[in-house]
């Protein structure tokens, strides 16, 4: 009985021992709000306010006093997402996360971000001005300021692993990492060059290579089969354990249209999701400074945000900044306007956690780097002299007129950006923000072009005048969805612009009303809007195409369903569903007989097929219609009824009989992942979901996913952030993250915005004092040592 006692109590003694010390593992690992130290890097003391949302107010008597707390707090919070990001960018995550990532990291030190971030860290010292430099550095110090306390979340103890003190090169590995995210055309280029090579005009009149059927943004002013490379980017995409840039929203509305008779600004940028989310929310207060941003993981200056006079924000340009030359290889050398030239080679070394370092060669002819045996990539992020990223971020920070903020704008080179402003003064503004390549008139930036002809080299650069831009257009707003901007004294720029832009006419459709009393409410709903009105004409076409039908029983029924639709997402309906597996079925039908099995994967996969699918709707007469491989010539009506039917009989298949298992929003779901979330016993620890979401693939509210085989809607990217400001009132501006200000899973704001955030609600970005300390979760302090 004594035994039996004494053991009853050990293993109870074991129980607390465990209980507590998992105890004050989590209470060591979680982020200190109240926390004091004392620093040598600042000149005076410093205080943090922590409002209800864990965003920091820095109060600081000097700039660089300031970024140094923004770098502490920043690492506190988001260390390891800094890591992967500064790791991606430089093709580093093997050494991290193991021998999984090899391939990615491969692709990506193929492509040079990383010589390109040692290449960049030297010419900041040389080409930024002192006061950008000095704080780059303080956030710098303030971010290894935390590393040093050895106060690692808990995915370095998970990986038995420390992180390494960050460096200036790391800024640019991030910033790489945010251009190659934004290179659409890596990933698309290949395979649109392998249908124009192999098909004849009848055939490519109904892709969408061009600006054919673009929603524009108004402005004053011989081949090589290389769609593994598409298929290769597409697929290490998926495996990328960091968000990556997909699009965006942004309109600017003149006080003309506002009922505050001010400027309202609203930005939402698109990335794909993960947990934590991207962006990281501080404000920053000295006697010459006050901002509030949104920064990036290891970035020191905001890449959107406010102060209370001027707003900025971004949507991604898609402009092509990247060609692909065919070169003639022999040996170590390569033909170049007539004569052979040496290869450039560099060796590099992958370090792999718990394996043996990877070895292999990168050979670059003087336009970029062979992506494959044979041809290679000329990027406008690799060949711009100077990369003035930093420089730019900063300046849109510390902007206090219309000139400053246009230089800022003006030192962009890549990746392409729409920059929108408003201001207090009554201002809005669009700018197309990069460096544009003068191309020759006889080159096709989306073709392989002959690497040996020197007439195919890139000429110079525009100068920024003529980048597209509108400042103060007399109807009273400005937009951008990523779609084509007009040309410019006859100059068209070419890129992968999204075409039949449901969102451009949505936003167009809205703004372009009588309507002059809009409010930041009214603005936030329709960021939130899901109706596609693209969709919506694309199902009617296809209605139209299958309306001679013999059609019976549940067939009969959901067609007169789809006849009825008129591009709504809600998640209780069931014609979204019916309309994606239709719609993927058309595009089956339409494609995969003519590109192979293979290469229709790969085309599925790009902006390109969302773009030309209507354009093929539009045409009964497009060769694309008939199946190559039966000898009856198929008509557009023909398959499309027999892709309506193939879609039923799918969705029956997989959900069953019982519509309500139909419902949209019970396929369209997201769950927010972490870089460890696919381990099973920590997915319920690291992600953040599973949420069922309205909305459509491609409407304002942009929750999108793949068209896959699978009769599932996996939403794998959408608003990163939601931002409005109303002039009128700038303290009342509001925002919403998709899951929270922390990275530190033990953190109460590690997710307590998610619920919020798909429901549609806001929340304040505070900058008044006195409704901060009202809210306060926490006040810290950096004394000076």
């Amino acid at each position: 009985m004594k035994k039996a006692v004494v053991l009853f109590y050990v293993i109870v003694g074991i129980f607390l021992l465990l209980g507590v010390s998992l105890y004050l593992f989590i209470q060591s690992s979680s982020t200190d709000y109240n926390f004091e130290i004392v620093s040598s890097e600042i000149g005076h003391d410093v205080k943090i306010v922590f409002d209800d949302m864990a965003v920091p107010h820095i109060y600081a008597e000097s700039e660089t006093d300031a970024m140094f707390a923004l770098g502490y707090v920043h690492a506190s919070e988001r260390l390891w997402q800094m890591d992967l990001l500064r790791r991606a960018g430089g093709g580093e995550l093997s050494e991290l996360l193991g021998a999984d990532m090899v391939e990615n990291d491969r692709y990506l030190r193929t492509l040079g971000i990383r010589d390109a971030a040692v290449k960049d860290a030297a010419l900041f010292e040389h080409t930024s001005s002192e006061k950008t430099k000095s704080a780059a550095r303080a956030y710098l110090q303030g971010v290894n300021t935390f590393i040093g306390e050895e106060n690692y979340p808990v995915e370095y103890l998970l990986l038995g692993e420390t992180p390494q003190q960050f460096q200036i090169m790391d800024m640019y590995k991030v910033a790489g990492f945010m251009a190659y995210s934004f290179a659409i055309h890596i990933k698309t280029e290949p395979i649109v060059d392998w249908i124009k090579s192999n098909f004849d005009s009848t055939y490519l009149s109904d892709v969408s290579t061009g600006v054919k059927g673009f929603t524009k943004i108004p402005t004053q002013n011989a081949s090589v089969d290389v769609t593994a490379f598409s298929d290769l980017a597409n697929r290490l995409d998926d495996k990328l354990p960091v968000p990556q840039f997909i699009g965006s929203n942004a309109w600017v509305i003149s006080g003309s249209k506002t009922k505050s008779g001010a400027v309202l600004f609203s930005n939402d940028t698109h990335m794909k999701y993960a947990s934590p989310s991207v962006w990281y929310e501080a404000h920053v207060i000295t006697p010459e400074l006050e901002y509030y941003g949104n920064h990036i993981a290891g970035v020191p200056f905001p890449p959107l945000g406010h102060t209370k006079d001027r707003a900025w924000g971004i949507t991604m340009f898609v402009n092509d900044d990247i060609d692909l030359y065919q070169e003639t290889i022999t040996g170590d050398q390569y033909l170049y306007d007539g004569k052979m030239v040496d290869l450039d080679v560099s060796h590099e070394i992958i370090h792999v956690a718990g394996e043996a370092d990877v070895e292999f060669e990168v050979r670059s002819t003087k336009h970029g780097p062979l992506i494959s045996d044979s041809v290679s990539m000329w990027w406008t992020y690799m060949k711009y002299p100077e990369n003035l990223i930093q420089e730019a971020f900063y300046g849109l920070s510390r902007a206090k007129n219309m000139a400053e903020v246009e230089h800022a704008v003006s030192l962009f080179h890549a990746p392409g950006l729409n920059v929108m402003h408003g201001d207090i003064e009554g201002n809005i503004a669009w700018w197309a923000a990069a460096k544009l390549p003068i191309r020759s008139p006889s080159s096709d930036s989306k073709s392989i072009q002959d690497g040996s002809l020197a007439e195919n080299d890139i000429l110079g650069w525009y100068d920024f005048s003529k980048n597209p831009q509108t400042i103060n257009p007399e109807r009273g707003f400005i937009f951008s969805t990523n779609n084509a901007p007009e040309d410019v004294d006859g100059v068209h720029y070419p890129g992968y612009y999204y075409a039949g832009n449901t969102r451009a006419v949505s936003i167009i459709n809205a703004l372009s009303k009588d309507k002059t009393d809009w409010t930041m409410e009214d603005s936030q709903a329709l960021q939130l809007s899901s109706h596609s009105p693209v969709y919506e004409d694309n199902c009617k076409m296809m209605c139209d195409y299958a309306s001679d039908n013999n059609f019976e029983g549940v067939y009969a029924k959901y067609f007169e369903k789809m006849k009825d639709w008129r591009g709504t997402h809600t998640m209780d309906e069931v014609e979204p569903t019916i309309y994606y597996r239709w719609m993927h079925a058309v595009i089956k039908d339409v494609f995969k007989d003519e590109l192979g099995v293979e290469n229709y994967l790969t085309f599925r996969g790009t902006i390109v097929c969302e773009n030309t699918f209507p354009l093929v709707l539009q045409n009964n007469e497009s060769p694309w219609w008939d199946n190559q491989n039966t000898d009856e010539i198929e008509s557009a009506q023909q398959i499309v009824k027999s892709a309506f039917l193939a879609a039923i009989d799918e969705i029956i298949e997989d959900r069953g009989a019982d519509s309500s298992t139909w419902q949209y929003g019970k396929l369209h779901h997201l769950t927010h992942k972490h870089a460890m979330g696919e381990v099973a016993l920590l997915d319920d620890l690291l992600n953040v979901g599973r949420y069922e979401v309205p909305s459509a693939k491609d409407a304002l509210c942009k929750y999108e996913f793949k068209l896959t085989d699978t009769v599932d809607f996996d939403v794998f990217s959408g608003p990163a952030m939601r931002v409005s400001v109303d002039f009128g009132d700038v303290n009342a501006s509001e925002s919403i993250l998709p899951t929270g200000q922390s990275g530190n899973v033990f953190s109460p704001y590690y997710d307590n915005q998610a619920d919020m955030y798909h429901s549609g609600k806001f929340r304040k970005q505070r900058m008044d004092q006195a409704e901060i300390d009202g809210v306060k979760i926490g006040e810290s302090f950096i004394r000076v040592q």
